[in-house]
């Protein structure tokens, strides 16, 4: 079933003002051998024509990546190699897929549950956005996008078990779904199975090598293989692909500082993610933490602390404003010894 016209231009309204910036809890522990990993989120929507397309059409002109509020205990011992002037992308076979069934298209009702949904995720009530991606399902239960969403959701809380169970039924609705498989890999990447992160991103990759999601589990995967010149090709394609997706420069800031320990790329990074999404508390703190472990600019990292404890009032973000304490604690202690 097509929508009719006003639909069409609703949804694609909604893409055109919204870029969905979902940066969610993300902390480092204080070592220089462990890594406490959290994911940062962007979801990002590109804007769509209004035209005589089906919902799922115009899905699938847009470009989407959730990187989660994931948190994954890792060892991180990397050597840090040379790297290369130049280094091929990485080449995926395509495996052949049979045609899926078509996913019925909802009605106007369901769309304007849909469009609730994802506006709540953008304001971060997360809960919402779950009850109303529930009633998307409960309307059409063979919308595939619908069960997309409410994984993405339930990923954001970290509901990382249930969120793969909803991206398990996306992709049995529609096998095609690169973003269902993203989002799968980010799910497997906060369960610390990177093996079949790697599966599910290299599997978004072949259906769609603009995956940002893919680009950016594929560089993590890599570096937890100890493959800085592949994780480093990844991340930079993740950039190449969406420069104003904070997300990809924060994953890359973050590469350079705790595998490469090349701080001041980091720190460039670090600034343009906070250029492009300057209220997301995460990036303040990881920020902070580079200055901290380099021991220069205590001051800069000291208002970066504050910056992050006051953007993680509402919503409420525990686990950076613990962190964010901690390392409060760290420049007091070491302003102390220079008295």
């Amino acid at each position: 079933m097509s929508l009719d016209e006003n639909d069409i231009c609703r949804v694609s309204s909604a893409h055109r003002v919204t870029k969905i910036q979902i940066i969610t809890r993300m902390l480092t522990r204080f070592s220089t051998n462990r890594l406490l990993t959290v994911a940062l989120a962007l979801l990002g929507i590109i804007a769509v024509s209004c035209t005589n397309s089906t919902l799922d059409e115009i899905e699938s002109s847009a470009s989407q990546t959730v990187e989660t509020s994931l948190t994954a205990d890792v060892e991180e011992s990397i050597q840090k190699p040379a790297i290369p002037t130049s280094t091929p992308i990485p080449v995926v076979t395509i495996t052949p897929t049979p045609e899926p069934e078509e996913t019925e298209v909802p009605e106007s009702e369901s769309v304007t549950f849909y469009l609730q949904a994802y506006n709540a995720m953008g304001r971060t009530e997360y809960v919402d956005a779950e009850r109303t991606f529930t009633t998307v399902i409960e309307l059409e239960p063979n919308f595939a996008r619908g069960w997309n969403g409410r994984g993405q959701a339930l990923m954001l809380q970290s509901k990382f078990e249930e969120a793969m169970l909803d991206f398990d039924r996306a992709i049995e609705l529609k096998p095609k779904l690169s973003e269902a498989y993203g989002n799968r890999a980010l799910a497997r990447i906060a369960l610390e199975d990177a093996d079949g992160a790697k599966r599910d991103a290299l599997r978004a990759y072949e259906l769609d090598e603009e995956s940002v999601a893919a680009h950016i589990v594929l560089g993590r995967v890599a570096a937890l293989e100890r493959d800085a010149d592949k994780a480093l090709v990844w991340f930079d394609l993740a950039i190449n692909t969406d420069p104003e997706d904070a997300s990809t420069w924060w994953w890359r800031g973050r590469f350079y500082r705790d595998v490469l320990g090349a701080g001041n790329a980091a720190l460039d990074d670090f600034n343009t993610a906070i250029e492009l999404s300057p209220a997301q508390a995460a990036l303040y703190l990881d920020r902070a933490q580079l200055y901290i472990g380099a021991q220069v600019e205590p001051e800069l990292a000291r208002a970066d602390l504050e910056e992050a404890i006051s953007l993680s009032q509402d919503p409420k973000l525990p686990t950076i404003i613990a962190r964010a304490e901690e390392l409060m604690v760290i420049l007091d202690e070491r302003s102390a010894q220079i008295q």
